[in-house]
């Protein structure tokens, strides 16, 4: 059988430089008592990035020298120089010569490929100010990643319910004409959060179908911090699939930027830096990850839905996801807490991502084709296509809770192959 390599090109806003080259794993935040065992043992985890959101200042620049020690990218931040979260620092108005000197300090750390710009702007003054902050940092780094995260919809101000995120998450983009789109959503122990529903009744699929629409509208690449430990509720029970439920939640979507929240809070690793309770299943995660990377950032989300539990006559849904019938591969509902993206590259070929949302129950299920086709599995270890199926009219499906698998569907009259991807320039 042939193996067919096709280019895939760097992702990210056009009027940057800055470009987006490989799947991002990253993390907020990276201080400890043992900074240098913190960031060690998040890079030995897997992590490829850290974003040094509300980074102490004392440990900022030691976290600097340590990335570029151990491999690790970095975009920077440090409240005692510049930059701010929400309203917080917003009055300060720092003057262009604190960006300048900034950059001329970090400039010879090949790691540290951005800033983080702000925290969460939303109302207009922070919107401007942050915007002012990302345009001074562009002046003299403007080969930089210049990052800024929205607020999610269960903000005080602009929420669905009040019909005003849709307009707030595409004010924020024309405002900040972000490198990328990134927001963040942390759903278990937030507001009616019952372990009986799970994901079920959460707004967090409204908002990753609005951030998929926008992405694809103003040509930006999908960021999304996932939850990976408890923040709201520090009592609601948690386990590790609940992680990795969210996380393969965005990939349906089409997300190029997983970003962990937070793995220094006793998750990836404790206050000391040390290895935590989530460390190795992490590391297990982002192998996968790693494994399938090339291809994900070869594709574009085409489609989404999930099984009819999610929120059911949910208005806000309208437009967001898709529908069953929509697909020309699969020909039947989802089962109970399933979850299915379709994603293509530029040469048409298909892709789709089968998630099983559930916390507690594993997925033993047999899916029906609309046609025959030839199945290929991307390996979880190496990324290599390996074919599982030959003129299929059905597809088996065994997933953990909160696992996925990334498959790649082909027409069961077209020549087998299997497919890579290189980065071209």
């Amino acid at each position: 059988m042939k193996n067919v390599v096709l280019n895939r090109y760097p992702l990210g806003n056009k009027r940057f430089i800055w470009k987006q080259k490989d799947l991002i794993l990253s993390t907020f935040q990276c201080h400890a008592t043992d900074i240098e065992k913190c960031i060690k043992n998040l890079k030995e985890a897997g992590f490829n990035m850290v974003e040094m959101g509300w980074m102490p200042h004392e440990q900022s620049f030691q976290a600097v020298d340590l990335c570029e020690k151990y491999g690790l990218d970095v975009l920077f931040q440090d409240f005692g120089i510049m930059s701010g979260m929400q309203h917080n620092y917003v009055d300060r108005k720092v003057d262009e010569s604190v960006a300048r000197d900034l950059v001329e300090k970090l400039k010879d750390k090949k790691h540290t490929v951005g800033y983080y710009v702000w925290d969460e702007p939303y109302h207009d003054n922070e919107l401007e100010e942050a915007k002012r902050q990302s345009d001074m940092l562009e002046k003299y780094a403007p080969e930089a990643c210049l990052f800024t995260v929205a607020i999610p919809s269960y903000n005080l101000d602009f929420t669905w319910e009040n019909g005003l995120f849709p307009e707030y998450l595409e004010k924020f983009i024309k405002v900040m004409e972000p490198p990328v789109l990134s927001l963040d959503f942390y759903p278990v122990g937030l507001g009616s959060y019952t372990k009986e529903k799970e994901l079920d009744d959460t707004l967090m699929w409204c908002d990753l179908g609005l951030m998929r629409n926008l992405c694809k509208k103003y040509d930006l690449p999908l960021w999304f911090y996932y939850q990976g430990c408890p923040v709201y509720d520090r009592n609601v029970y948690y386990t590790y699939p609940m992680t990795t439920a969210m996380l393969y939640g965005s990939v349906i979507y089409g997300a190029k930027g997983l970003q962990f929240y937070t793995a220094i809070d006793n998750a990836v690793v404790d206050k000391d830096g040390e290895k935590a309770q989530y460390f190795e299943s992490q590391k297990k995660t982002h192998a996968k990850l790693n494994a399938w990377g090339n291809t994900l950032m070869a594709l574009d989300s085409k489609l989404v839905y999930h099984s009819a539990e999610l929120l059911p006559d949910c208005k806000f849904m309208e437009g967001l996801a898709d529908k069953i019938e929509d697909s020309e591969i699969l020909a039947c509902e989802l089962p109970h807490r399933t979850s299915v993206g379709e994603l293509e590259d530029a040469y048409g070929n298909k892709y789709m991502v089968i998630l099983n949302r559930a916390f507690f129950e594993e997925l033993n299920t047999t899916l029906k084709l609309k046609g025959a086709f030839n199945i290929y599995q991307v390996s979880d270890s190496t990324g290599k296509q390996t074919l599982i199926a030959e003129n299929a009219t059905e597809l088996k499906v065994d997933l953990p809770c909160g696992e996925a698998m990334l498959i790649r569907v082909q027409p069961a009259n077209e020549e087998k192959c299997t497919v890579e991807y290189v980065l071209a320039e």
